[in-house]
């Protein structure tokens, strides 16, 4: 009898909450797919780095994996919490009809079990089919070759799915279990007909505790926008802004139904035309009863949107940029106090027999403490003001000398331009493309400088966008050019080797390493050497770029799924409370076209007010994300804010749009 009765609920549910359902399949087809990364490089020709990418993502994903379990699980168990809430009444009769609390339980065990093998019967299966076209998009990811399409399945991922869905099935039936044991028979059959009551009904406290609540909001903006770069990232303090943006919204939601009702209530016009009394007092006892979760959802759609906008963000800068940081087969930083680098290099390798060509030179740096120059104060106090958020403006960082025949070798070298300076002229160069509008106009404005007792004016030769070395990301703000015969007498410091190897790359590269000295013996030796080589540097990159990745992607839809998913049967648990409420309505003379527009509304707020405030705190999030992607190179947040967007549209219209639909079926 109870496997029958369980059957027959489930299929009841199936139909009239299939959000929930759809949910718990996606969550798992999700979860598989992710997890099954590290199968995928079956199909795909790596090198021993791209093989240590798919080791490490697959780690981390096995990691991030458990933080992402337990929130599937908190939504599971919040989503049938109004499943129970919903069928209570269904509850009492049962008890009514001389069911026992322990016949009841074992009912709910049997449709937790049905409902755990229907979902993880279909969201495997699509996980499996979902994880083969996953294979493509990380192959492009990660810019490897596919030698073979191969169908894939992935027996760990298979079996970490089924045992975490397994673990999430088993307390939820403890959480049913704990709940039908504590309800009343009277609680039962009359909760459907108690009203939500506003907890705080002084106006003067509710507009107090608003008030509050804006303020804390916008002193974290305050604090965030006017921190400087660095210290986002270094003083702890910045938990400070945070912890106050969460507090305001908090108290945002929390007075927000009263102060709604009031100042609506005090507009008599909007107040009492069609059914804006009913829809209002609808949405403020909501608000009111759930503002911790309306809270919760609002801070995790802001994640959400900075985590794929920023995350997307990162991935693309790093792969943009990675062909001009990697030009070079190899490039070798070299530092030392007692050894110049081509004395290093005379007694230790012989670069003709590795390369055909090559080119070496320094970085200088003014001694004299009046001609020290920061990026900032070359730029001028407006246009440093106006790109603060960049590390290196925020720092005032050192701006660094080249000689003039050293920056041609390069550029011939690269077969690119050389430039020509005239006598008390400089010029200018870098590689982050933001900051380059103001350095030229601090050299439109004839910015003079002083270099080892000369003073210079910037040459009529605009400054130029080069990157002339390996390295892991754009960081060359600023370097001035200056003729040989400024710089001598001025200490080198830190000198760089580019060049390419000839014949057998790889044999070359590895011989040629051979030579250099381990970073563990330069306390000992005085030298320092750090190889950059083309071969390391774009796996790691891309590496980096496919974890970001991933990692935004994951994440981020979970969260976005997730709060999508609780506002969507918060509304229909509350519209099923409230059909007695659409039937008195009727009876009243309203016809339907005007309660579905009054559906409509209620739905449209419901989805539209943590939504709405999570936007606002992602104008000052994305500021900070931006500052972060910088960190990578000169990268553009709009652009892949515009993914975002159509994943939100996608995601949580299509929720919202549901919502409406089963809401609306709900009352017809």
């Amino acid at each position: 009898m109870y496997t029958k009765l369980a059957q027959r609920n489930m299929k009841r549910s199936l139909k009239d909450y299939t959000i929930y359902f759809v949910t718990l399949v996606f969550g798992i087809c999700i979860f598989y797919t992710f997890n099954s990364i590290g199968s995928q490089k079956i199909m795909m020709k790596l090198s021993e780095y791209d093989v240590h990418n798919f080791r490490k993502i697959d780690e981390l994903m096995g990691t991030v994996s458990i933080f992402i379990a337990c929130i599937l699980g908190f939504l599971i168990i919040y989503a049938n919490n109004y499943l129970i809430k919903i069928r209570k009444k269904e509850f009492g009769i049962y008890l009514t009809l001389g069911m026992e609390d322990r016949e009841i339980s074992n009912m709910l065990l049997i449709e937790t079990i049905l409902i755990g093998v229907f979902s993880l019967g279909i969201g495997l299966f699509l996980g499996v089919f979902l994880s083969q076209g996953m294979s493509i998009f990380t192959a492009k990811l990660f810019h490897v070759k596919m030698e073979s399409f191969k169908f894939t399945f992935s027996s760990a991922a298979f079996i970490k799915t089924i045992l975490y869905f397994m673990v999430m099935y088993i307390i939820v039936f403890l959480f049913n279990t704990r709940t039908i044991k504590k309800l009343e028979l009277i609680d039962l059959l009359t909760d459907g007909r108690k009203n939500e009551k506003i907890k705080v009904s002084s106006l003067k406290t509710l507009i107090i505790v608003f008030i509050i609540g804006i303020i804390f909001i916008a002193t974290s903006y305050f604090i965030i926008l006017h921190k400087n770069s660095e210290i986002i990232f270094v003083d702890i303090t910045i938990s400070i802004p945070i912890i106050l943006c969460v507090i305001g919204t908090f108290l945002f939601f929390f007075s927000l139904s009263g102060v709604l009702l009031r100042v609506v209530q005090n507009n008599r016009k909007i107040y009492l035309k069609e059914l804006n009394m009913f829809l209002l007092r609808q949405i403020s006892s909501k608000i009111n009863t759930t503002f911790v979760s309306m809270s919760l959802i609002c801070l995790m759609l802001f994640m959400s949107i900075c985590m794929l906008s920023g995350g997307f963000s990162i991935s693309n800068t790093l792969n943009k940029n990675i062909d001009d940081l990697s030009q070079y087969d190899v490039t070798l930083l070299y530092g030392s106090s007692k050894v110049t680098m081509n004395e290093f290099l005379k007694n230790n390798i012989n670069l003709r027999h590795y390369t055909e060509s090559y080119v070496n030179y320094y970085e200088y740096y003014s001694e004299s403490r009046e001609e020290v120059l920061g990026i900032k104060t070359y730029l001028g106090e407006d246009e440093g003001e106006k790109y603060k958020s960049h590390k290196d403006i925020a720092q005032n960082s050192i701006i660094s000398i080249m000689k003039l025949s050293d920056f041609n070798n390069v550029m011939k070298f690269s077969k690119k331009e050389t430039i020509t300076l005239n006598n008390g002229e400089y010029g200018v160069f870098g590689d982050v493309n933001e900051l380059l509008p103001p350095i030229q106009k601090a050299m439109d404005k004839k910015t003079k400088i002083k270099v080892n007792g000369y003073e210079l004016i910037p040459s009529k030769n605009p400054v130029i966008e080069v990157t002339i070395r390996n390295g892991s990301n754009k960081e060359n703000f600023c370097t001035f050019i200056v003729r040989d015969e400024i710089v001598d007498g001025l200490v080198p410091g830190i000198g760089f080797l580019n060049l390419n190897f000839k014949g057998d790359k790889v044999k070359m590269k590895e011989e040629f390493l051979k030579h250099i000295p381990p970073l563990d013996e330069s306390k000992n030796s005085g030298i320092t050497c750090i190889p950059i080589t083309k071969d390391e540097l774009r796996p790691a990159a891309f590496g980096l770029g496919g974890i970001v990745s991933y990692l935004a992607l994951y994440i981020g839809v979970i969260f976005l799924i997730t709060s999508a998913v609780i506002l969507a049967l918060q509304q229909l648990s509350s519209s099923a409370d409230n059909i007695h409420r659409y039937n008195l309505l009727r009876k009243m003379g309203v016809d339907d076209e005007m309660i579905n527009k009054t559906i409509l509304g209620q739905v449209s707020i419901y989805f539209m007010l943590p939504l709405s405030l999570a936007l606002i705190h992602s104008l000052v999030g994305l500021k900070i994300a931006k500052i972060i992607v910088n960190y990578f190179g000169t990268g553009n947040v709009t652009v892949q804010l515009l993914i975002t967007t159509l994943i939100f549209i996608i995601i949580y219209g299509g929720y919202f749009w549901a919502t409406y639909i089963g809401t609306k079926k709900m009352v017809k």
